[in-house]
């Protein structure tokens, strides 16, 4: 049977453990973008390899508005400002 250390032991060796520096660089928020391709809206991460790229084809300007609001809540990407001011002029000549 091992012989089992004092918590005050334990704890004297963790006040003197260094602080843990983290090392993986500062990633930049995703850029989320869509483009019209065969009569559908697709909405994916600009830049962004496509085996980790989340993406969809949306029917409409409206739904891939929908889709980038969700992209953008559930990764905290940013919204490419043109593509969406694009949409939306689209998606009021649909409806």
């Amino acid at each position: 049977m091992a012989k089992r250390t004092k918590k005050s032991a334990e704890n004297k060796v963790a006040k003197t453990a260094a602080p843990a520096v983290e090392t993986t660089p500062a990633t930049t928020p995703k850029l989320i973008v869509a483009q019209r391709k065969f009569n559908r809206w697709y909405v994916y991460f600009k830049g962004v390899a496509p085996k980790d790229n989340v993406g969809c084809g949306c029917k409409t300007a409206k739904s891939a508005m929908r889709y980038m609001h969700l992209l953008k809540a559930r990764y905290g990407a940013t919204i490419s400002q043109n593509i969406y001011d694009r949409l939306q002029f689209e998606a009021q000549r649909e409806g």
